[in-house]
């Protein structure tokens, strides 16, 4: 009972590591500078990592049936470290989409998996707040990774700030994937005894990744999570030039960035545990309210200029989005059981499919078609009441629905 504390802090560390993926717009400008790549060019490799990251996650959960979530981790943070180093010595646009977009995008989702199944076994009595405190910390890695990679290209140059975060990245994998490890048949009965003394239900039905996809709550909850998220990745991209478009000058607007990330952490961090304390319909209509209020105060903050309600829809939207990531988790659990929580949890992952792309829409096409953002909150607060009246149609999973789909 008293090791699995030290093995969440190591994961946590990995997890923050791991969150430089997200910090692909710190890249952006010193290669474009490098090599004349174009906005529309750099953006697709953002894009492959993210279909790649969901490739990741579903092949580690399958893979760690053959081998340990350790081994998986050590493999997959050299394959990240050797990618960075590489791209020191780029030539053509086809090596930035396949060592970051393929191989570094593959990578992450497989590392985050196993890191996330390995905490959720350790803690099957308090799984929502291991998730949120994982996934929070993935979040908080651009927040803190972000600078530094910024002094490193500043102060080096590309070739050799990718070569210093390549070895940096194999440094701490190999050290931090010594604790990435499932508990055994020992471990197991003592946190299950555990579950039982705080009367944690530990009898919730099993189902097999088939079974999972047959299940008409899955498809609700993914078509809810692909709304949402793209909500949120619609956002993400455009939150300095929305801040920018009322008033913010360039430090204020990078301000805004750094503000949304940390309520976005602590979205993370308290609604992973909210989810056990409350349940599913509550985390999930408090998330809807949230999304559209932030719609609402957006839509109004860049008709009026109004850098306050801006700066209200950004907090708003910040923990709103934060929650989605561990509910997912805590979905794919309290649903579907721990026995095949790995791939289930990758199953739900599929969503960044779609919102990867919705939200590409929202957030830059709608304001290249329109001049403004206006259109962007509009969308956003559709978007965010259809989240909220679908959420009510999740019902909890049986054995009965598996004709649902044949």
């Amino acid at each position: 009972m008293k090791k699995r504390y030290g093995i969440v802090v190591s994961d946590t560390v990995l997890l923050v590591f791991l969150g430089l993926v997200y910090s692909w717009s710190i890249f952006k400008k010193p290669l474009a500078e490098a090599y004349g790549w174009n906005d529309s060019q750099l953006t697709w490799t953002f894009t492959i990592c993210m279909f790649m990251f969901c490739i990741g996650g579903f092949c580690a959960a399958r893979l760690a049936k053959y081998t340990s979530h350790r081994n998986l981790t050590w493999f997959c943070g050299v394959l990240i470290g050797s990618a960075f180093y590489a791209m020191g010595y780029m030539s053509s646009l086809w090596q930035i989409y396949v060592l970051y977009g393929v191989v570094i995008g593959f990578s992450a989702g497989a590392v985050y998996n196993c890191v996330l199944a390995t905490g959720n076994k350790w803690f099957p009595d308090k799984g929502g707040m291991v998730a949120g405190i994982l996934l929070m910390a993935f979040g908080a890695g651009s927040l803190f990774l972000s600078p530094l990679s910024n002094f490193l290209i500043m102060t080096y140059g590309l070739k050799l700030a990718f070569a210093m975060l390549g070895i940096m990245f194999v440094f701490m994998f190999l050290i931090g994937g010594m604790f990435v490890v499932v508990p055994n048949e020992e471990d197991e009965k003592v946190l299950q005894k555990n579950s039982e003394e705080k009367e944690i239900n530990t009898n919730i039905i099993e189902f097999t990744p088939r079974e999972t996809l047959k299940t008409e709550s899955f498809w609700i909850y993914f078509l809810w999570c692909a709304l949402v998220s793209s909500i949120g990745i619609g956002l993400l991209g455009q939150i300095a030039t929305i801040s920018s478009s009322v008033g913010m000058n360039s430090a204020k607007a990078a301000l805004m960035v750094s503000l949304f990330a940390i309520f976005n952490g602590i979205g993370r961090l308290y609604f992973g545990s909210f989810y056990d304390r409350r349940g599913r319909e509550v985390t999930m209509t408090i998330f809807g309210i949230g999304f559209i209020l932030g719609g609402l105060s957006l839509a109004f903050g860049i008709i009026f200029d109004s850098i306050i309600l801006v700066i209200v829809s950004l907090v708003l939207f910040g923990i709103a989005y934060g929650g989605v990531t561990p509910t997912n988790a805590n979905f794919a659990r309290s649903f579907f059981g721990n026995k095949n929580y790995a791939t289930n949890f990758s199953l739900v992952n599929f969503n960044l499919l779609i919102s990867v792309f919705l939200g590409q829409y929202i957030g830059s096409t709608l304001y290249m078609k329109t001049g403004g953002y206006v259109a962007t909150a509009i969308a956003i607060t559709i978007l965010s009441i259809a989240a909220l009246i679908i959420q009510f149609f999740i019902k909890p999973a049986r054995k009965k629905e598996l004709d649902f789909i044949v």
